[in-house]
């Protein structure tokens, strides 16, 4: 998946997307939740991630084809939040994991599996004010070796905050395992406390709550994800004694960002946006700067949802970033 395919999405989509699974978590709510705030624990990512760049609630098709993966639904609310149990807000929520049938998309995988060049079950959503995101996917089945589990990333398009995996409580494995859809499977001889990730039948931080539907016949689950991150993530200062090129702020944003520069020396500054094709749509300074600290508002509001990259050229410096216009 090229990010080319993220713009066709992004067209049918706002920032807005919500799939209201419960009300919004006050902080109250969450300090009910655990004595201390904490963070989750970082966790393997495993052999078969990529960035699919596709920002959408639903992950369930594999976007060229549109085939629907078929599975129990399951519909999934995640709050992201600092070790004060405060609301992160803006950050992307990047999910991942198998079919019912226990294949990834993407790659070749035991057995033959062949499933190159499709994304099912693959998406990202960006959190909002309340610091939450929801998807909507299909319950995930087994493969030898690993209990049931999903992958995700809480990140910005540079900068990464958490790489983890969660399991589900084993009486709903077991409830689902059962179902038409699943039973040809049988039960997974993996369990939570015999994984090599988990090692527990209850691992702390690691389980997502999940109760039944009876509108859509499958599940819903909550999931909390903590984060070494103040309210509002920004990047930290860096030194201006040497040129550098930070990453935008916010991000992803809509429909302005800042862009922040330093320049030890006075030089000539060109600071110019592509698109994904490396296209050059427009230039954002183009003069001889002095030296010091430099921010440049970028206002994206004639532009179209999507990856774009800023570069600047400052004298023999050049260096790129990337970031996310979600309108």
């Amino acid at each position: 998946m090229n990010r080319r395919n993220l713009l066709k999405t992004l067209g049918s989509i706002g920032v807005g997307s919500f799939l209201p699974l419960q009300k919004a978590m006050t902080k109250e709510d969450r300090m009910q939740q655990a004595t201390t705030c904490w963070l989750t624990p970082q966790e393997t990512e495993g052999p078969y991630y990529f960035n699919s760049n596709l920002v959408r609630q639903d992950i369930r098709t594999d976007f060229d084809t549109g085939t629907l993966h078929t599975g129990l639904q399951f519909n999934m609310m995640f709050t992201v939040i600092n070790l004060n149990c405060e609301p992160i807000p803006n950050v992307l929520v990047d999910l991942w994991h198998c079919d019912k049938d226990g294949a990834y998309s993407g790659y070749v995988q035991p057995g033959g599996i062949n499933t190159v060049g499709q994304d099912f079950m693959r998406g990202i959503q960006m959190t909002d004010a309340n610091g939450q995101c929801s998807f909507i996917t299909s319950y995930p089945g087994w493969y030898p070796g690993r209990a049931p589990h999903i992958h995700f990333k809480v990140r910005l398009t540079s900068s990464t905050y958490v790489t983890s995996q969660f399991c589900f409580p084993e009486n709903i494995n077991s409830a689902v395992y059962a179902t038409p859809l699943y039973v040809a499977r049988g039960v997974n001889p993996t369990t939570n406390a015999n994984d090599g990730v988990f090692q527990n039948a209850n691992p702390q931080y690691l389980v997502m709550a999940a109760a039944p539907n009876s509108t859509t016949g499958g599940y819903d689950g909550t999931y909390t994800i903590g984060i070494n991150a103040p309210v509002g993530v920004n990047d930290s200062a860096v030194e201006p004694n040497t040129f550098a090129l930070e990453q935008n702020f916010p991000n992803p944003f809509n429909p302005t960002t800042t862009i922040t520069y330093h320049l030890p020396i006075s030089a000539e500054v060109k600071l110019s946006v592509y698109n994904t094709l490396g296209k050059e749509v427009t230039v954002l300074v183009a003069e001889n700067q002095s030296a010091g600290t430099h921010r440049v508002m970028f206002d994206a509001s004639a532009f179209a949802s999507g990856f774009y990259f800023y570069k600047l050229e400052a004298g023999s410096f050049v260096d790129s970033k990337e970031m996310l216009l979600l309108k």
